[in-house]
């Protein structure tokens, strides 16, 4: 799609300015879900479980997305209430089976089974009320949703197998149906905050987790630095997104010659992997807070400050392709972080930590001393194809 082409596409329309408590109560839920994928990879911190879980994740995700673009289309009625009610109640399912979904036959089959009824129950009565309004087309969903569904009773690891195409397939959707896009109408105010919402409430599970393990065990010197260690990683996460990336995803939906670009990439893409990035934090620091001073000698050892790198390099991504460059800062910090990944392994985990909470201060800092002394923050990556899809 050229340019051109796509300033011929249906406006941005403010169609519904903030949130409702119906949503923020369906976002509770998607928390949840979040939260049990995030418990599963603590208790098991290996790259295979990690595999499992970024595989339960993304349809919990896209399901979650989907609803957000149908409610965005329209104004809220106790009807679209009860549709998101009952959206939410699949949902649930979804997270309440995620983290057996891969072993278990029974719990493959109500994950399944529930994002098969959010697809083709609750998903189709909304598509009727706005059907030219969502980004993902629905009945790609449903058979993504049917692929899921079938393969639920087959065996180890035929059922991975399976459902990691199925996956794949539904990732590449919004890029190889990209044409829909043209046909795309949101709400500029609206959507940025349903996904800065979302990010906050994810950050809070990560709060959350931390110090629920602290307050499991003695309260000593060490495990109170390290609790609040991982407290400022945390609020120096909030201040990289909601002190520019907020505002400016509000920006580009308002600016950017093809709107739709920002829909796809920057929130249903990028957020995708920002919630990543935020369980790994949230497992790492809940490893590290449990046994601060344990030297692991393992490669999941780096997965706090990889989870934090994959957060600066895809607020690099966004930017980029919002407004065609990436900024420096972020993109270096992030490289020294997936540095320090490596060399995690050998270092008490507490060091690792510290470092890690002393980078994203450090980028803060560095970002808030150019921006308010006039200065603007030194630009990489620069793209000549901005706006393209």
């Amino acid at each position: 799609m050229t340019d051109a082409t796509a300033t011929t596409t249906v406006p941005a329309v403010q169609v519904r300015d903030r949130a409702t408590w119906a949503e923020l109560f369906f976002d509770l839920v998607l928390a949840f879900g979040v939260g049990q994928i995030a418990h599963l990879l603590a208790g098991h911190a290996t790259w295979p479980v990690l595999g499992q879980c970024l595989l339960v994740l993304v349809p919990l995700w896209w399901a979650w997305v989907d609803v957000v673009m149908a409610m965005n289309a329209v104004h809220e009625t106790s009807l679209q209430r009860v549709f998101l009610m009952l959206t939410a109640l699949a949902v649930y399912g979804m997270a309440v089976a995620a983290p057996q979904a891969l072993d278990n036959r029974e719990q493959a089959l109500l994950y399944a089974g529930s994002y098969l009824a959010l697809r083709l129950l609750i998903g189709e009565a909304i598509r009727r009320e706005c059907a030219l309004y969502t980004i993902h087309p629905y009945r790609a969903g449903l058979a993504f949703a049917l692929v899921l569904f079938g393969a639920a009773t087959l065996p180890a690891p035929w059922r991975e197998v399976c459902w990691a195409v199925a996956v794949i397939a539904e990732l590449a959707a919004p890029v190889l149906l990209s044409g829909h896009l043209r046909r795309l109408a949101f709400g500029v105010n609206h959507l940025p905050e349903r996904f800065g919402l979302f990010i906050i409430i994810a950050l809070g599970e990560n709060i959350f987790s931390v110090g629920a393990g602290v307050a499991k065990g003695p309260l000593d010197p060490v495990s109170l630095t390290a609790l609040v260690l991982a407290f400022l990683i945390g609020c120096a996460l909030w201040w990289l997104y909601f002190h520019l990336v907020a505002s400016a995803v509000a920006h580009a939906l308002r600016t950017h010659p093809t709107p739709a670009i920002v829909v796809r990439d920057v929130l249903s893409y990028g957020h995708l992997v920002l919630v990543a990035g935020l369980l790994l934090v949230s497992v790492g620091a809940v490893r590290t807070v449990h046994d601060p001073l344990r030297i692991p000698h393992s490669g999941t050892a780096g997965l706090l400050p990889v989870g934090a790198a994959l957060i600066l390099l895809t607020f690099c991504y966004t930017r980029r392709r919002m407004f065609g460059a990436a900024s420096a800062t972020r993109f270096y910090c992030g490289l020294v972080l997936l540095a320090a990944a490596a060399v995690a392994p050998l270092l008490p985990a507490l060091a690792v930590l510290a470092s890690t909470a002393l980078l994203l201060l450090l980028v803060n800092a560095v970002e808030h001393w150019l921006i308010s002394s006039g200065r603007s923050v030194p630009l990489v990556l620069r793209s000549r194809a901005f706006g393209a899809t």
